[in-house]
């Protein structure tokens, strides 16, 4: 399917670290954090890991973010959008769950947000996801940070 025929965009960037340095450090854990000031976008979202195996955390503001972070440091990945309303930003909460977890793997997600905003903003070893996104390409980068979460491989 071309891009005239409805097909959905994913732009993918690197922020310094290979996601394969990251990976091998992480538990099996399958808890994941997901920050998103859209309530029916954090459901989505929330709905896409259950229905994979993963056990996701909606966390709907900055706060509801870092008070999460603060009571369970066991997240195997965070996704948090970049845009979060007015004050603090994805960028902000990443790097406050990296002084709790400096190995927690990110994804951050937005329609917005450009590469270079992302390469000179993002944590060391996170990935941007550029909405839209499918519930696939989402679930592909999320196994590269922490592995695949099927028990057949």
């Amino acid at each position: 399917m071309g891009p005239s025929q409805g097909a959905v965009s994913l732009y993918l960037y690197s922020n310094h670290l290979l996601m394969s340095d990251l990976a091998p450090q992480q538990s099996l854990r399958s808890s994941v954090l997901v920050v998103e000031d859209e309530e029916p976008i954090c459901d989505l979202l929330s709905d896409i890991l259950h229905a994979d195996g993963f056990e996701p955390h909606c966390a709907r503001s900055d706060k509801d973010a870092f008070a999460a972070l603060r009571r369970e440091s066991a997240f195997a990945c965070m996704i948090v959008d970049v845009n979060l309303g007015t004050g603090t930003t994805g960028y902000d909460v990443a790097r406050f769950a990296r002084s709790i977890d400096p190995q927690l793997p990110i994804i951050y997600v937005s329609g917005q947000t450009s590469k270079t905003e992302f390469d000179r903003h993002g944590v060391t070893g996170s990935l941007f996801v550029a909405k839209p996104f499918t519930a696939d390409e989402l679930l592909h980068q999320l196994r590269k940070l922490v592995g695949d979460n099927d028990d057949e491989s």
